[in-house]
């Protein structure tokens, strides 16, 4: 059974909605001043068009809303369901002078929050996988259609975890980037320079709808999803295996799995969290699956951009392969200026290009070991 996506919602630093978001990725646009002020962080651009308790559950609210518009559809039966992560519950827990509600407290409330809003009947589900999270909940919306569970699925993941506690932590931790460099430019990805991540914010909705039920009263899909896997990396609860031998076994087994050839793989949207760790061990496994430099397709990831979204990563990151699919662009790697000599990618750099993608693979990695891939080929939805 082929699963299609037809909608999309996104809020993330670039911009409050899906496009704004888009286009800011391409064409490198100023952010809002709300965005930068804090330090080692990418915060969302206001708005207070959504209420809702808790920011995580506005984001959950503001972007299931988006995606179920893009689709053209409206949750009308138990035959709906909702898969919605994150990477941990309201971090306002910390601040003794916000009173929050019992129902708040849980990292499945943006999950409640729009099963309610939107009268979803069939399973409900809040996975947590790290900074996985997010691929991860769109793949197990999936397996929900393919196993006969649901006709549909909200899938996705939000994140709001910018808070002291977290980025004293992540700094003691040694992830986070350079302190004397702002926070637009000091991720790094795969460059020879690169010391670690800086904090985003946000999320991303999916509508994922049983092909066969497609007509014209849906939205053409932006893609449809072939495969998806999820592996663990057992080599520590942070640590990634030098040699990438459990990513080299995920995208080796994704394209076994789908019949698909790398010399088929037209964009791979990577992790790229910037630090020395996470990026060569990526450039490893992309490298031993797909050859030599000249023979890869291109390599892309955004965390430059808008910073590490941590819960909320897979889920934005796969937007932007969807969108490069629709729109035959693909963004460059943010403030990638000199590519490490070790990391063996082929990577888009300092400018968008036009390249149409019809075969794309999101990868995405999380701590305590958690690994997942999905391979999607485009579908009809066109530019706008």
């Amino acid at each position: 059974m082929s699963v299609a996506i037809i909608g999309i919602g996104l809020w993330t630093p670039l911009g409050k909605n899906r496009e704004s978001s888009w286009q800011s990725l391409l064409n490198h646009s100023p952010l809002d001043p709300a965005v930068t002020s804090i330090a080692g962080a990418l915060s969302l651009p206001e708005d207070d068009l959504t209420l809702a308790e808790t920011l995580p559950e506005r984001i959950a609210l503001r972007t299931a809303r988006e995606a179920i518009e893009d689709s053209g559809l409206q949750p009308n039966s138990e035959r709906w369901g909702a898969v919605i992560g994150t990477s941990k519950g309201p971090l306002d827990l910390y601040n003794l002078e916000n009173e929050i509600a019992f129902p708040s407290l849980w990292p499945s409330a943006p999950l409640s929050r729009v099963v309610n809003e939107f009268s979803i009947e069939g399973p409900a589900l809040c996975p947590v996988a790290a900074c996985a999270t997010g691929l991860d909940a769109v793949l197990r919306g999936v397996q929900l259609i393919e196993q006969g569970d649901c006709d549909y699925v909200i899938a996705g993941s939000v994140d709001a975890s910018i808070n002291p506690y977290v980025l004293h932590s992540y700094r003691r931790l040694g992830v986070l980037a350079r302190k004397d460099l702002p926070a637009t430019s000091a991720c790094r990805p795969f460059d020879e320079e690169r010391s670690g991540f800086v904090l985003g914010s946000g999320g991303a909705m999916f509508v994922l709808a049983r092909e066969d039920l497609l007509d014209q009263s849906t939205a053409a899909p932006y893609g449809y999803w072939e495969r998806g896997i999820r592996y663990n990396d057992a080599i520590g609860l942070t640590q990634l295996d030098p040699e990438a031998n459990g990513l080299i076994r995920l995208l080796g087994d994704l394209l076994k799995q789908t019949g698909r050839k790398p010399e088929e793989i037209d964009l791979l949207n990577l992790h790229g969290t910037g630090t020395r760790a996470n990026d060569l061990c990526e450039a490893t496994a992309v490298s031993c699956i797909f050859g030599e430099i000249s023979q890869q397709p291109w390599s892309t990831a955004s965390k430059g951009a808008h910073g590490h979204a941590l819960g909320a990563a897979g889920s934005i990151e796969l937007g932007w392969l969807l969108l490069s699919m629709r729109d035959g662009l693909i963004p460059p790697i943010r403030n990638l200026e000199h590519l490490d000599s070790d990391c063996k990618i082929r990577p888009v750099q300092r400018e968008t290009i036009e390249q149409p993608v019809e075969l794309g693979v999101k990868l995405s990695l999380g701590f305590g070991g958690h690994l997942t891939a999905c391979l999607i080929h485009r579908g009809k939805r066109s530019s706008i």
